[in-house]
């Protein structure tokens, strides 16, 4: 039957009504392929915390960029939730915290007090949050470009390492709305920088640039502009390369006040014979003897 054959109900040729329906096909499929798009750009939108995980590392992402990334309580959940998830998923080794629209946080949203669903107030969900975090067992590094002020400058000083982009801002603003400064940054900043620096940032609510950050001791590195997230990439690129066991428990031990040397060495003790036993012991040995790169799995 060749191309003049008809179907007879339709009175089109036959492999001429395939093609258009091949087309109506494909054509449909690009309208359902654009309208997920839509749907997934919308609710990105709409949620103010955004997480990614690949090769181990996961990126959660502060997502309020019209308020700089200012939190609200409900907001703050979301945080608490997904860093819950994250330091208990076996598949996530290291995770970033970072803030969309060129800056990293800039605190409570003081034009929206929502308290959660059952009444949380922001610092009370921060609160939480920092303890997770000091309590988690994977290491935390902070990209920040832009603004890092009032409690996001406390969220970027509860990880391990702080990365931040040229131009962006430290700041503890609290004393000029009548406050001192919370989610444990009279805590984390003097261990950083010293108690005198400490001091004159919270006392007079000084802003301290990326230069001088560095200079401090406040961050670890130092970016260009609008790429504290990709160095930030290759230090957790460093940190996969590490003894996950040994991370934790030192994470653990740094992390801890020690009234005395003492007893900081019976527990550096009691720790180091627990990991002298685990299996990542005897593979970093083996692969420093073959010399070769180790392959740990955490146990």
């Amino acid at each position: 039957m060749g191309s003049s054959t008809r179907d007879r109900h339709a009175g089109i040729p036959i492999r001429r009504r395939q093609g258009r329906c091949a087309r109506i096909r494909r054509e449909a499929c690009a309208r359902l392929a654009r309208k997920v798009a839509m749907s997934t750009n919308t609710t990105s939108v709409d949620q103010p915390i955004l997480v990614e995980r690949a090769d181990g590392v996961a990126v959660v992402t502060l997502n309020r960029p019209a308020s700089m990334n200012a939190l609200t309580a409900p907001a703050a959940l979301d945080l608490k939730r997904d860093f819950i998830a994250l330091l208990e998923d076996p598949h996530v080794r290291v995770v970033i915290l970072t803030g969309a629209g060129g800056h990293f946080c800039t605190g409570a949203d003081l034009k929206d007090r929502t308290p959660g669903p059952n009444g949380e107030t922001l610092l009370d969900v921060l609160h939480e949050v920092f303890a997770i975090a000091q309590q988690g067992k994977k290491p935390l590094v902070a990209a920040v470009e832009g603004n890092a002020y009032g409690a996001g400058f406390s969220l970027a000083l509860m990880c391990d390492y702080v990365v931040a982009g040229e131009g962006a801002k430290f700041c503890a603003p609290f004393t000029g709305i009548g406050l001192i400064p919370d989610v444990g940054l009279g805590w984390t900043l003097p261990q950083r920088i010293g108690m005198g620096r400490a001091r004159r940032m919270m006392l007079e609510g000084l802003a301290v640039p990326t230069a001088q950050a560095l200079e401090w001791g406040l961050i670890e590195h130092a970016a260009p502009k609008g790429e504290a997230l990709a160095l930030a990439r290759e230090c957790a690129a460093k940190l996969m390369t590490r003894a996950p066991l040994a991370l934790a428990a030192l994470r653990d031990m740094l992390n801890r006040q020690w009234p005395d040397p003492a007893e900081f060495l019976r527990e550096e003790k009691r720790v180091q014979n627990a990991l002298l036993a685990s299996e990542d012991v005897q593979e970093g040995r083996r692969a420093f003897v073959e010399k070769r790169p180790p392959k740990f799995q955490g146990r």
